[in-house]
Parts: structure tokens; sequence; C-alpha cells
């Protein structure tokens, strides 16, 4: 079903979208950035001369963010400096993980830890969304034309001949109408819908506004591997608390982030700011505990609840969204088939 041509159609656009007019990096050029970056610095190499040779190989969009990045780091910026002021140059965590692996000096276990969380993540999930979404958009666009002609040319002229003839208007025909006079006041969430994703299509900006409450679940897994790579490197949860919420994009997870420091036990401030749960704050709290340890089996929980619900999600979506579809279509069929045979009954 995927492999149609209108499916082949639709990826070689994106491709093509991506290699020469893409406001921002994907999730593999992002990371792929990242990547170069840790090694860079882990190897003594210049991030700059590694950058300009990467942007001679690049097309497009991103060839000219690693271009800007290139020149903004010979000019004496810090590599974090250089990634806040090339949008798009890397998405909003790694960005976030770059920035906080600099401040405490880390640079290199940050990025490795952040790309090894973003390795477990389960694509399915994302590419039946993905799917749903594209079947949803096209059947949502046909009905809306159909029902809208239907609903204005043509069942407007049905119960003009009913009432001339002078029988009763259908049920179902006048159930439809009602309606579709409903739907038709609700106009605005699809327009609404549409002018999001035109704004997250060519604003990087205005894409993680609206992506952001989404992305929130893999943001928390990553700050939390992030911790526990700061407690591995001598760094306390409390202080590398505070850097990374200094780092963050997302408001909300930054003010989680600022109320873990405080006189209580860390594994209580820790479920308290809503980043662990009871079990795994009371395995902070044990004596002798091996904080990076839980840390990083807390997020690994957390990723793994994560995929399972949208997994769940997306496969309990397609169905109810076909099920939806089809009641719809059913009830217009209706509609429009029972006034036309009282019509041909009534004129024979």
């Amino acid at each position: 079903m995927r492999d149609t041509i209108l499916g082949r159609a639709l990826r070689a656009i994106r491709r093509a979208w991506r290699r020469a007019w893409a406001t921002a990096a994907t999730r593999v050029e992002s990371a792929a950035v990242l990547r170069l970056v840790a090694a860079s610095i882990t190897a003594g190499v210049p991030v700059a001369t590694m950058l300009d040779a990467w942007a001679e190989d690049g097309r497009g969009g991103q060839g000219t963010r690693l271009e800007r990045a290139a020149r903004l780091l010979r000019r004496g910026a810090t590599v974090s400096e250089a990634v806040a002021r090339v949008p798009g140059l890397v998405q909003e965590d790694h960005a976030v993980a770059l920035a906080f692996g600099e401040r405490i000096g880390l640079v290199g276990p940050v990025v490795r830890a952040t790309l090894a969380g973003d390795e477990l993540l389960d694509p399915t999930a994302r590419r039946e969304l993905r799917a749903v979404g594209g079947y949803l958009a096209v059947v949502v666009v046909s009905l809306s034309v159909v029902s809208g002609f239907l609903a204005v040319k043509i069942l407007p002229q049905f119960l003009k001949i009913i009432d001339d003839m002078g029988t009763t208007r259908p049920r179902i025909l006048v159930s439809w109408l009602s309606l579709m006079e409903v739907l038709g006041g609700w106009l605005w969430v699809p327009a609404c819908l549409a002018a999001m994703v035109a704004v997250g299509a060519c604003s990087t900006t205005g894409r993680s506004i609206v992506t952001r409450p989404f992305s929130r679940p893999r943001r928390v897994t990553a700050a939390l591997d992030a911790l526990a790579v700061a407690e591995a490197g001598g760094r306390p949860v409390d202080e590398a608390a505070v850097v990374l919420a200094e780092c963050q994009s997302d408001p909300v997870l930054a003010a989680m982030l600022a109320r873990v420091p405080g006189p209580e036990p860390r594994g209580g401030r820790l479920c308290a700011a809503g980043l662990v749960d009871a079990r795994q704050g009371a395995a902070l709290d044990a004596p002798a505990a091996d904080a990076s340890a839980v840390l990083h089996a807390a997020a690994a929980a957390r990723r793994f609840q994560s995929n399972r619900r949208r997994l769940v999600l997306c496969r309990m979506l397609g169905p109810v969204m076909a099920l939806a579809v089809g009641v719809f279509v059913l009830f217009q069929a209706l509609a429009v088939f029972v006034p036309l045979v009282d019509i041909i009954h009534a004129l024979s």
C-alpha cells in the first residue's frame, strides 16, 4: 500500500525539498552534526575545519547552515553559541545536549548518551503515525470537496423537488444537511491546522513551538540521561540540574529541572519534579546507590513506556479513523439515495 506511485512521488518531493529548500535539519542530519562536533572535540581538531569540509559536500539549506556555523566558530564563538545563532542546524534537544555538555566539560559523553537514546526510540510508531496522518489528510480533503458540492448544489435541489411534490422530507436528508451546517461552522479548525503545518514547514521557531508538547517525553528522557552522564562525570545532580535547566528551550522542562535543587534527599526531589517515579526516587536515596545507573534505568523505563504508548495509540488510531470515515460515507450515501428513491417512487 505504501509503495504506490503516489507514495513514491511524495517521498521524492520530500527528498527534493530537504536537499534544496528545507529550513531545518532532519533528525538524521542533526545527529550527524552532533557526532561530528563530538568527534572533533575529542580528537582536538577544530570544529570549524570539519564543518567547512562537510559543507562542501552538503546540499541546499543544510550546507549553507554548516558554512554559517563554521564562520561563527572561526570568529570566536563557542559550539553552542554557533548552533544557537544558526537556526535549523540541529534540532532543539540536540542543541540542548551540546550546550549542556559544553558547560559541564563533557560534550562527548553527553552527545553519545543523547544519540544512544535516539537509537532506542522505536521508529514504527512514527512511520505509522505519518501513514495515518497522510491517509486522513487525503480523505478529509476529498470528503470536504464532495460533501460541499452535495450540500451546496445537489441535495438542496432534492429538497426543492420533494417540497414541490408535497411529500415528506426524508429524515436522513434533513439530518445530513443539519450535520453539514454544524461542520461548516467548524471549518476554522482544519484551516488553523493547515496554517500550523505551513508555519512549521517554513519556520524553525514555529515548528518547535507546535511540536514541543509532543516531543516533551523524549526531552525528559534525554534530560535524565544527561543528568546520569553528569553524575558519572563527578557533577552532582543538583548542580547539573541547574545547568541543564538554563540550557533548555522548553520552559516546562526547565521549570521541572529548576525544582530539583533543595535540602531534601535527591530521589524525593526528582520525584516531586516529575522526572522519576516513587520507586526510582527511593532507589536513588538508598545507601550506596549508583545514581548514574539509576538515572539511566529511569530514562530507559520512560523510553520503553513512551514507545509502547505511541505504538498502541497509532495502531488504534488507524482503525478508528477508518471506521469514522466509513460511517460518514455511509451516512452521506444514504442522504443521497434515500431521497432519490423517494422521488422515483413518487414519479412512478
